[in-house]
């Protein structure tokens, strides 16, 4: 009978082992990937995102001004529909009580065909933003969080583009930008483990 028991023991064991390593890949999966438009859903956690282009009061979606590593091209002229300075991001979050930040990454490729990256775009962001870029590339949600329980809401993030702060004569003919757009959410008391830091960038 013991012996069944031992067996049985085991067979769980090995089961739940299986379990944490494709629960662990698969969070290890999203943290590195680089393909950008997404919908995130982890711990009860539940974000999409609306990424599009506002040309002339219309909007552009930019799921077609996207690579084949799913980063965003941008343009530098300002007549083009996918110019910098029309890109719009819009959230919703549909969670129980939880923290909430984006990075993003501007990727230059010069016409020489090297590559350098821009943590500071000057896009401007909504209220309850906190613009941390400069030290992590991360832009944090310091808003209202949600009830505790269940809701919908959605959370604008880029909206608009501050012309006087960006200088595109001192990029050479041919440069092209490519951007990536990461959402990580996790519960309010979880931030400390899974991001790292001892407490928010505005405390």
């Amino acid at each position: 009978m013991s012996k069944k028991l031992n067996k049985k023991a085991m067979v769980i064991i090995v089961a739940l082992i299986a379990t944490i390593a494709v629960v662990s890949s698969s969070l290890a999966w999203y943290v590195t990937r680089t393909s950008k438009t997404q919908k995130f859903s982890i711990f009860g956690i539940n974000v999409t995102e609306s990424v599009y282009f506002l040309k002339d009061k219309s909007s552009v979606e930019a799921d077609k001004y996207k690579d084949e590593n799913g980063l965003y091209i941008l343009s530098l002229n300002e007549e083009d529909e996918n110019y910098i300075g029309n890109l719009r991001v819009l959230l919703t979050r549909e969670s129980s009580k939880c923290c909430l930040r984006v990075r993003m990454i501007c990727e230059w490729q010069l016409g020489d065909g090297s590559v350098v990256q821009s943590k500071t775009v000057p896009f401007t962001f909504s209220e309850n933003w906190f613009d941390n870029r400069d030290t992590d590339y991360y832009v944090y949600y310091r808003g209202k969080d949600s009830s505790g329980k269940l809701s919908v809401d959605s959370v604008e993030l880029i909206n608009g583009f501050d012309k006087s702060n960006f200088d595109a004569t001192v990029y050479e003919s041919g440069t092209s930008v490519r951007m990536s757009i990461e959402i990580d959410a996790v519960q309010s008391n979880r931030y400390l483990q899974l991001w790292n830091i001892e407490k928010m960038p505005w405390e």
